[in-house]
């Protein structure tokens, strides 16, 4: 590396020299830093400069016994000898200004006011060293000499830059980790090159390193003070945020208060403002709408019963009054005030018509979740946006397996009071394959004398709960198979048949406890009662296998109390059960290709799978159910792979799963879906499709595989629908299945 340095010394001298020249002039241009440290850093670049420019010089014309070579040659090394001191010079002022500013002392230490003389000594000997050869001389030829006192110049430049970082050292804490930087590179760099300088004779590299450490006290200066601005701008940043959260904290109060002064005199309305602005911003953000928006549709809708013309005031929010005129305005422009549809409708304004109805609808008690769901899905298009009416029913379905609700809504009750008939009933108990076992106490709360007896109710809802009204009973798709008293009479409503057997007198030492024993086996329940006085079977035959069975417990002039409720790991099998009617079938049709299947509860049953290679077609007869009364009892097509290729095997995932009724509920998880529906000329309305449905039809499907996307395409009785999977997770064998809710499918081809 010295030979290196020896060969292209004064070509590196020159480059140094114009590179601490442009430093000096990006520092003139310079705004950042403060006038005193912006002057003192100057200096310390022309003195680094003149260093290295003029020891170039004594390389130039070391032995040049020329006029001009004697006086430059003299000069030089004058100007390097003094910089050097000089430098150590201006490098104090450059501490002391630090420490009085960043360091916030008004006391300059001892130590730096030492190296300050100290270095105006070296300048001093400098001077003298010219003159009498204490530090250089030159013979007759101009060639340079060490002096006798060489030695002498290393002290300075050596020993204060040590002082110097000492006294720094103490107030480092004040400094940021690049101003530390610079002051370490400063002090012991030149000082490190000066030992190795002093065995290599014959090339400057302390005086390069000079000019190095100097710019590089310019660039660390610099990313401090960039540092510093960034911590500046952060803290404003946060200053504006913390305002505008206050200043939407304001708005928000404001806003509360003028729905609650809309609210107050209508105790049922209560809350309905922010219930649908909390609504409407989880639209928004299902539908992929940008964070801004959804916060302007919040307020949107938190306002929008207060009038278009109060709203109309509030400028700088045009949206507000905007969203309050056009609110409730039909998608399909039926009966609208304005003469808009569709797309003219703004956007914030359809979304709110949405999340209006949502919140009314969902606190409706008399009506059911399955009720709303087919409410969006029937006015998709006519009513609402379709975009957000599918927003709305997605955000019913979280928290379901695929639109498939929890019918129980709240936790049956340990004890009730009957003093009339069927005055209060229980939540239903659910009656499934696994036994459950129900006991109680009951008591006359009248006198012996006065008829007494708990009975129980066998219903379905779409909620668990028994209804009475005619509106309660449509919305909850409620319907009653019976009833069963506990000494053994019975009434049977929508029962397909209902059996009582095995009747005996007991002698029980409890006149109050009483016991049931309930499952059921497809479409059968076997239900054993036992009371103080009576205990009997009863075997009802539901009117089809899809059909749920609760059991509520009632009565009159009762107080039923201590109800608890145990399910077992017992199951009533197939001969469990004797069957008192025939089992509904809808599958006796022609078989083909893949077995058919039959499904009367959500996704119970699959089709096997198959693979979908380059292009696939599939053929089938689907029927619903005579009990379907739902838009989405029909086929649903699934996308999945596993390794054994059947639905929910090992290594299952599913990519993608459309339901005919125009649903595309696939997760995200492993793949994208890009789904289109639309109804064609020949979709009259759902009423009609239903029927179609019920009536059954053939359906067609394709698949056409590219790499990892899969397209499909079907169109049935007026949906026509258009799905596009890319699959995420990298396997390249994927298989289609075909299931549904209420369904039958049968005469399956591939082709």
């Amino acid at each position: 590396m010295f030979n290196f340095i020896r060969l292209h010394q004064l070509n590196i001298m020159l480059a140094l020299c114009a590179f601490s020249t442009s430093m000096m002039v990006m520092l003139f241009i310079t705004r950042f830093l403060p006038k005193k440290r912006k002057w003192i850093i100057i200096n310390m670049e022309i003195i680094a400069t003149l260093l290295i420019f003029f020891d170039r010089l004594t390389y130039i014309y070391d032995g040049v016994t020329t006029a001009t070579g004697y006086i430059m040659q003299r000069l030089s090394n004058f100007i390097i000898f003094f910089m050097t001191s000089a430098i150590v010079f201006y490098f104090n002022f450059y501490l002391t200004d630090l420490l009085t500013n960043e360091g916030k002392l008004k006391i300059i230490p001892r130590r730096l006011r030492i190296t300050c003389f100290a270095s105006a000594i070296g300048m001093l000997l400098a001077i003298i060293a010219a003159f009498t050869g204490l530090y250089y001389y030159f013979d007759e030829n101009n060639v340079y000499h060490r002096g006798s006192a060489f030695f002498v110049c290393y002290i300075i430049p050596s020993v204060c830059p040590i002082i110097q970082f000492s006294a720094i050292f103490m107030h480092r804490k004040c400094f940021s980790k690049f101003i530390n930087t610079a002051i370490f590179l400063y002090t012991f760099l030149p000082i490190i090159i000066g030992l190795i300088q002093f065995f290599a004779y014959g090339i400057s590299i302390v005086n390069m390193s000079i000019v190095l450490v100097s710019v590089s006290l310019y660039f660390f200066t610099y990313l401090d003070i960039n540092d510093e601005v960034v911590r500046a701008h952060n803290v404003e940043i946060q200053g504006f945020k913390a305002e505008r959260e206050n200043m939407k904290r304001i708005f928000s109060q404001a806003a509360a208060s003028f729905a609650k002064l809309m609210e107050k005199n209508n105790r049922e309305q209560l809350g309905h403002s922010e219930r649908t602005a909390i609504m409407a911003k989880l639209i928004a953000q299902k539908a992929g709408r940008s964070p801004e928006d959804c916060e302007r549709v919040y307020y949107s809708a938190y306002l929008c019963d207060v009038g278009a013309e109060a709203l109309s005031c509030i400028k700088e929010y045009p949206f507000l009054s905007e969203t309050a005129l056009y609110v409730g305005e039909r998608y399909d422009g039926k009966g609208n005030k304005y003469s808009v549809k569709g797309e003219e409708i703004p956007e914030f304004a359809r979304i709110v018509t949405v999340a209006k109805d949502y919140e009314n609808m969902i606190n409706d008690t008399t009506l059911s979740k399955f009720f709303v769901r087919e409410v969006f899905i029937r006015e998709a298009g006519f009513k609402y946006d379709p975009v957000f009416s599918k927003a709305a029913y997605q955000l019913l379905d979280l928290g379901t397996n695929n639109g498939v609700f929890d019918k129980m809504s709240k936790n049956t009750e340990t004890e009730i009071l009957c003093h009339t008939y069927r005055e209060n009933v229980t939540t239903g108990i659910p009656v499934e394959q696994n036994i459950t076992e129900i006991s109680f106490d009951c008591e006359n709360i009248e006198n012996d004398k006065i008829f007494s007896v708990p009975s129980i109710i066998l219903f379905d809802s779409s909620d668990g709960q028994v209804y009475e009204t005619s509106k309660a009973i449509d919305a909850h798709k409620y319907l009653e198979y019976g009833e069963l008293w506990f000494d053994s009479h019975s009434i049977s409503t929508s029962a397909k048949n209902m059996e009582i057997r095995n009747i005996t007198e007991t002698d029980g030492d409890d006149n109050s406890s009483y016991k049931i024993i309930a499952g059921r086996f497809e479409d059968h329940l076997l239900i054993k009662m036992k009371s103080p006085q009576k205990s009997f079977e009863a075997i009802v035959a539901l009117p089809s296998e899809s059909k749920a069975a609760y059991i509520g417990i009632t009565g009159e002039n009762v107080h039923v109390s201590n109800i608890q409720i145990k399910k077992t790991e017992q199951k009533f099998e197939k001969n469990d059960i004797p069957r008192i009617t025939e089992k509904a079938t809808y599958i006796n049709r022609i078989e083909s290709d893949i077995p058919n299947v039959q499904i009367v509860n959500p996704l119970s049953k699959f089709t096997k799978g198959i693979e979908i290679k380059e292009q696939l077609k599939l053929y089938f007869h689907a029927q619903s159910l005579p009990d379907a009364n739902l838009v989405w009892h029909c086929p649903y097509i699934i996308l999945y792979y596993s390794d054994d290729k059947k639905i929910y095997g090992k290594n299952y995932r599913e990519y993608a799963m459309i339901k005919l009724d125009g649903e595309e509920n696939g997760s995200p998880k492993y793949a994208t879906n890009s789904f289109i529906m639309r109804r064609t000329e020949n979709f009259k309305s759902w009423d009609i499709w239903e029927e179609q449905n019920k009536a059954g039809y053939e359906c067609h499907i394709e698949f056409f595989k590219d790499g990892n996307e899969v397209t499909l395409q079907t169109q049935n009785k007026g949906i026509y629908i258009q799905n596009t999977t890319r699959i995420n997770d990298g396997n390249k064998e994927v298989f289609v299945a075909l299931s549904g809710d209420q369904v039958a499918i049968t005469d399956i081809r591939v082709r």
